[in-house]
């Protein structure tokens, strides 16, 4: 698989763990196309979005439908599934811990810097996602794969489970396609975290 294609399924994931928007909601058939074309054995979490999108059109019931399964998921309330490696990684299991300031000394060590206005902690999964994707875009693949190693691929073994077993459409089937897709790669020795 050529690197442009990797930064794009990358960046597929990063946009649905990222808060909902218009952009993403409206695109999601895209990405169900584009990960039912490269990734194999996903038939049954594709019919369930599939499903969810002929149920919730895209615009703002589609939208609406996200943000009811993301915020208890991801933010607020008994958090089923905290989006930050720091709470999964260390003793700690806070938010902002170690593993943030590893992530951001990795970004800073191959030349990138989050910037004030992403709103989002270096940790964040859709953050560490967005960073393989330009990884990948940018052919720097040694530090993709050292990062998978040491910071993505632990975080995913930690995070997909929870994603799944939450049971909320869409996130759950999403992360069950980046855990197949995971595995494959891991299988095939590919660069796919």
């Amino acid at each position: 698989m050529d690197n442009s294609m990797i930064a794009e399924l990358y960046l597929s994931f990063a946009a649905v763990f990222h808060r909902p928007n218009p952009d993403v909601a409206d695109h999601l058939e895209e990405f169900i196309d584009l990960w039912s074309e490269v990734i194999p054995e996903i038939d049954d979490s594709v019919q369930k979005l599939t499903t969810f999108c002929r149920q919730f059109p895209a615009g703002e019931q589609r939208l609406n439908a996200l943000w009811e399964h993301y915020i208890p998921l991801f933010e607020t309330g008994a958090v089923e599934a905290s989006p930050y490696a720091s709470v999964y990684c260390g003793e700690e299991g806070l938010v902002l811990g170690k593993e943030a300031f590893n992530v951001q000394q990795f970004y800073a060590n191959c030349g990138y810097c989050m910037g004030e206005k992403s709103g989002e902690l270096p940790d964040h999964l859709a953050a560490e996602l967005e960073f393989c994707a330009l990884l990948a875009r940018n052919g720097q693949t040694d530090s993709l794969m050292e990062f998978q190693k040491k910071h993505l691929t632990p975080f995913l073994n930690s995070i997909l489970l929870r994603i799944k077993n939450s049971n909320r459409p869409v996130y759950s089937e999403v992360a069950a396609i980046l855990e197949v897709k995971q595995f494959n790669s891991q299988k095939e020795g590919d660069v796919v975290g």
